[in-house]
């Protein structure tokens, strides 16, 4: 009977299959690589999306806050120039005041009474003088309060000298009562056609 050597055709098989193996170790590997190589390439490119959006919106950030700045720059100018204007047209509408007190204070001295100094502090008038009587210094409160542009008028004091010598011949004067008197003056804006100082309607005056 003959003998077959079998021994070559089991090496050849086992290398045979050695050979695949390592193919498919090596194709396995190179997929393995693809995969990864791919799944980075996605990442670093959200990564660069995401970076590229980012810088973007911080862009616009900084756009917006310098718009915001310009903004609350121009807000700031514009409340200086509306506090100037409020400022102007106070100044134009207080304007005639001191024309038209000046003017009722004259036309408020009823006869029988005369002023010895006059001073004003702030809206504060204050009048000191001597009168006849009292009933001429109550005729000026009322006159004072008949002007538009006077108000709150008030008796501060109001007193009589009594001669040290009865004997002594006592003139007319000398009988006056000396009184202070204050009052306060009204602060509004003057209509446009009473800017100009004309002859206006006198105020109530009692004799």
């Amino acid at each position: 009977m003959a003998r077959i050597n079998l021994l070559p055709w089991r090496e050849e098989a086992r290398e045979r299959k050695n050979k695949e193996f390592i193919t498919q170790v090596v194709l396995i590997f190179l997929l393995s690589a693809a995969v990864a190589l791919a799944v980075w390439y996605y990442f670093d490119n959200q990564l660069t999306e995401q970076q590229r959006a980012n810088d973007l919106v911080s862009q616009e950030n900084q756009r917006l806050d310098g718009v915001l700045t310009e903004i609350e720059t121009l807000e700031q100018r514009r409340e200086d120039i509306i506090s100037r204007m409020k400022v102007i047209q106070d100044l134009q509408g207080t304007r005639p005041i001191p024309v038209r007190v000046w003017d009722d204070l004259a036309r408020a001295m009823p006869e029988a009474l005369y002023l010895t100094s006059l001073k004003r502090e702030g809206n504060l008038i204050t009048l000191n003088g001597r009168a006849d009587n009292p009933n001429v210094v109550s005729n000026l409160i009322r006159n004072l309060d008949n002007s538009d542009w006077m108000t709150a008028s008030a008796v501060r004091s109001i007193t009589k000298d009594i001669p040290n010598n009865s004997a002594e011949i006592i003139t007319p004067e000398q009988q006056y009562v000396t009184f202070e008197v204050t009052t306060t003056v009204v602060i509004q804006a003057a209509k446009p056609d009473e800017e100009q100082v004309t002859e206006d309607s006198p105020a109530e005056v009692t004799p």
